[in-house]
């Protein structure tokens, strides 16, 4: 369930026919309904669908915003085509009613919704939040606020690039997620939703994937792990050729963070110029049937996919969600893991195991929808024996970002131990060699060290080699390299905002903020500097100096608060059925007005 801000529901119309016989209108969104493609090869008449959505696109007016709904795969190769004048500007992931089951690999969990436009600039949509779940054990919020339940909305949380609350069946008519596309782009300058159901018109073909050929002779690398210092190009060529069992690159994003020894701001063709270098290594010294895994954002990966195709065998795309709270206007919260094989990929080492260390065990589960992390609700859950976990698919709702300084060393892009405990213990046995061209402090060769796996570890920068080299240090003296230290805050940061100084807090930050949102209540509006000065029984110097910005320092004025906990009361926001009949009442009210307008 959602809920649109200010919305002007647009006027759904279902145009009947192919994309080429479509008569543009202006003011209007477009959104455009594919089969589920599995594979490349099962599009049928490929060229002939991608220039027709093209030149479909290209004939919108200049403000048009156009959705397609489809399968990753189709969604890669063809925004890896786009006209330049059609931007990209989300890469939505939706989840599968009815999720694609493999005996050998990971099942396939979801859906693709792009959103293009013909504008630059940032996308124009609605305030949107998506409900809360529920816990269907404690029956509390899947999430746990704990004690910011002041900063968050009673209705739900900010929408974000992966939508868990609906699911899509390319067997019926995707009439939730055109209802939610005609609410998120309810604007004055729009005024239809059309929508193109092409599902008849290029429904999927059996078609055998040609996988490509390989030499199946693998070569002797070493008996020991290894961390190589220096340029990974130089030294991806002292490996042999089909001597590593699995790879894996997060490498500079090129979005200008302040790495030691790299300029992460470069142009953008000698970027993706120099990506394809690294990655033609990557693919050389990989084994035939493994696997090669690209972590970047979305839009970086369709890039990617564009050059491995050409070279390996696509296998999968896994949707990292790793933001675990959006806090702005559909805030991109998903990294892609991009997996390509060499040639036929073989059985996920992790499926194929006869069993799994406690460590491989817990990296490769994933708990079951909407079930919470609440330490008292797992211990009941566990006592009672409640089968609340299952094999991990492609899309990572529980694994998060590092925030916390006490977690981090002195780089400023740190991987979850968990994400690379996943990779590792899926792809990979016990022994076997892991690469990581982009080592940085080390995540991925500590997690394979604590694995049992051997590992090559390149790193450009001498410092950020030197942490590695101590943390290994520390791992080998039975040391967790990825415990809680309280020390000095680390240099290195992963965002512009200036950190506070460490300092004694004479009063909560929840005081504060919750004081803020009385005085804006007396006012009638969110008080200046000068106002909370004169109202607040707090010295200003207490909000000037206790959070990073003003906006901080407002933020439980500009919502309602919320509670964890279900209630069955009559309240709009805490009663979903009455919220959606309200809610539907109005979009018919707004619909009038539009009409009659």
């Amino acid at each position: 369930m959602h809920k649109s801000e200010n919305s002007i529901p647009l006027k759904i119309k279902q145009v009947n026919g192919k994309l080429s016989e479509a008569k543009i209108t202006s003011d209007s969104v477009e959104f455009i309904i594919l089969p589920y493609y599995k594979s490349i090869e099962a599009i049928p008449q490929k060229e002939e669908l991608f220039n027709e959505i093209n030149q479909f696109i290209t004939k919108t007016d200049k403000k048009a915003t156009i959705g397609i709904l489809t399968s990753p795969i189709f969604a890669n190769d063809f925004c890896s085509q786009l006209n330049q004048n059609i931007h990209l500007k989300l890469w939505i992931t939706v989840n599968l009613e009815n999720p694609i089951q493999h005996k050998d690999y990971l099942t396939e969990q979801h859906a693709a919704l792009l959103i293009l436009t013909r504008y630059k600039g940032s996308l124009r949509h609605t305030k949107t939040r998506i409900g809360y779940t529920y816990c269907p054990y404690c029956d509390k919020t899947t999430k746990d606020y704990g004690g910011k339940k002041h900063l968050y909305h009673e209705f739900g949380t900010l929408m974000s690039d992966v939508w868990k609350d609906i699911t899509i069946d390319f067997e019926t008519y995707p009439k939730e997620i055109e209802n939610r596309i005609a609410d998120l782009f309810g604007l004055p300058e729009y005024k239809s939703l059309n929508t193109y159901d092409q599902r008849d018109f290029y429904k999927p073909i059996t078609r055998h994937h040609p996988y490509f050929e390989f030499s199946q002779e693998e070569n002797f690398y070493s008996n020991e792990s290894i961390l190589l210092n220096g340029d990974c190009l130089e030294q991806l060529k002292t490996i042999p050729d089909n001597s590593i069992d699995f790879c894996f690159a997060d490498p500079p994003y090129n979005l200008k963070k302040k790495y030691e020894s790299w300029d992460d701001g470069i142009d953008i063709q000698e970027y993706f110029e120099w990506c394809d270098q690294w990655l033609n290594e990557l693919a050389r010294v990989l084994k035939p049937g493994r696997t090669l895994a690209v972590l970047n954002i979305p839009q970086w990966c369709i890039r990617h996919f564009k050059h491995l195709n050409t070279i390996l065998d696509y296998q999968d795309w896994i949707v990292w969600e790793g933001l675990s709270m959006p806090v702005r206007m559909i805030m991109p919260a998903h990294y892609s893991i991009l997996c390509f094989s060499k040639g036929k990929p073989i059985s996920l080492p992790a499926i194929e195991r006869k069993s799994q260390t406690p460590l491989e065990q817990k990296a490769i589960e994933t708990l079951s929808k909407n079930y919470c992390t609440r330490p008292n609700c797992m211990t009941k859950r566990k006592r009672l024996k409640i089968k609340d976990s299952e094999f991990v698919s492609n899309v990572w709702y529980d694994v998060h970002r590092l925030k916390h300084n006490s977690r981090r060393v002195d780089h400023p892009c740190q991987l979850p131990p968990m994400f690379m405990y996943r990779l590792i213990s899926l792809f990979t046995n016990e022994g076997e060699f892991v690469l990581d061209p982009f080592n940085g402090a080390g995540t991925t060769t500590l997690t394979a060290q604590q694995l049992n796996r051997k590992f090559v570890g390149i790193e450009l920068s001498k410092y950020y080699d030197n942490i590695t080299k101590q943390r290994h240090i520390e791992l080998s003296n039975r040391l967790d390299p990825f415990r809680k230290v309280i020390s000095d805050k680390p240099k290195a940061k992963n965002s512009p905002v200036e950190r506070l100084k460490k300092q004694k807090y004479e009063v909560s930050k929840k005081v504060l903020q919750l004081e803020i949102k009385n005085i804006s209540k007396q006012l009638g509006h969110i008080p200046s500097k000068d106002e909370v000065k004169q109202l607040s029984k707090f010295p200003l110097e207490y909000f000037e100096n206790y959070f990073i910005s003003w906006g901080e320092v407002t933020a439980a004025a500009r919502t309602t608060g919320m509670t964890e906990n279900r209630v069955n009361g009559e309240d709009i926001y805490k009663t979903p059925e009455l919220q959606l009949r309200l809610f539907e009442e109005r979009r018919k009210s707004l619909r009038k007005q539009r009409n009659l307008s």
